[in-house]
């Protein structure tokens, strides 16, 4: 072959290389656009970094007790496959992020219920973000005044009242659920607490803790207490209404919990050695910031805990604390550290 011949059939080749780098280069850019249209750019990450979570199985409950640094956050997956999100994580973009990559891995598109326990921004700071990008169809809020309980409860009211979520005030007695194999139900605070008129007061007034909804979840006789940032004289009246069996109209039995998500990150100001004398403790979760300032969980509230023969986790120790609530009542305690 000639040398005008050899160059001809590398010319060729060359512009062949050139069509299917430009075809491919088009291809990626199409897709590029599809992707960017339907996963606008802020949300791409919580696509990456995601948890390796295996699916409920059927007649399960999970609950996800999140590492969301010094602050609050749990995911339910009920047995009915409804979701229940209780309280949010500070405002921290990482926070935020953790809440969406556990949404996205488990395919949740929808949140059934929200519970806000009260509305320090540790609580409900990452739920904007949550708002913007999940429907949220009914939420549980503490009775403060929005306009007066800082810009992450604010931002996050806003937010729920645009996109047309039922919203309603915590308060004793409340069912969350209805004809289902678990009960959900607010033990406080108490309903003379929330009315309109008191708003005002509390949310200007009151320590916004002693305002934190204490919620009770049993399933299979198996029982799980979320306490937010309950105070030690919020134990005292429980331990109190459940001696007096004021709980037992609403099917609750507080001296039989096996579960405790630890109230205020394990602060002294909670937590106390009667309270855990008077519960069946034996799993407790404590969700605080690793080398927190603030000390968390005191040593205090572990020797309490260590003294009441429950097992502790600590989201700070352990990453995600994950529950899991088979159909025989038996659960299954494991730990799953979060990607960065």
């Amino acid at each position: 072959m000639g040398f005008k011949a050899e160059k001809e059939k590398v010319d060729k080749r060359k512009k062949l290389v050139k069509r299917i780098a430009l075809a491919v280069a088009v291809a990626l850019l199409v897709a590029f656009c599809v992707f960017g249209a339907f996963c606008p750019p802020k949300t791409w990450k919580y696509y990456f970094g995601q948890p390796e979570l295996s699916k409920r199985n059927e007649g399960e409950l999970r609950v996800h007790f999140l590492d969301v640094g010094q602050g609050d956050s749990a995911l339910v997956e009920l047995p009915d496959g409804k979701i229940l999100l209780v309280d949010g994580g500070d405002d921290l973009e990482s926070t935020s992020t953790t809440i969406m990559r556990y949404l996205k891995a488990l395919d949740i598109d929808t949140i059934d219920y929200l519970v806000v326990s009260h509305a320090d921004t540790d609580h409900c700071g990452g739920l904007d973000v949550v708002a913007e990008h999940t429907k949220i169809l009914n939420a549980y809020l503490p009775a403060v005044n929005p306009a007066k309980s800082g810009e992450a409860f604010a931002s996050l009211y806003v937010n729920l009242v645009e996109q047309g979520t039922a919203l309603c005030h915590a308060a004793r007695g409340m069912q969350i659920s209805e004809n289902s194999s678990y009960e959900l139900c607010f033990l406080y605070p108490y309903m003379g607490m929330v009315q309109e008129e008191q708003i005002e007061i509390n949310s200007e007034s009151a320590d916004s803790n002693t305002l934190s909804s204490v919620l009770w979840l049993e399933y299979k006789e198996t029982s799980i207490l979320f306490t937010g940032d309950a105070p030690l004289e919020t134990e005292t009246l429980l331990v109190r209404d459940d001696s007096l069996g004021l709980l037992d109209v609403f099917g609750v039995d507080l001296s039989d919990v096996e579960i405790l998500k630890v109230a205020h990150h394990g602060s002294e100001t909670s937590t106390s050695k009667e309270f855990l004398e008077y519960l069946q403790l034996e799993t407790a979760v404590v969700s605080c910031g690793k080398n927190n300032m603030y000390g968390h969980p005191t040593k205090e509230v572990v020797d309490r805990i260590a003294a009441a023969g429950a097992k502790l986790y600590r989201t700070d120790e352990n990453g995600t604390v994950s529950i899991t609530v088979q159909e025989n009542g038996a659960y299954l305690v494991t730990v799953t550290t979060q990607n960065e």
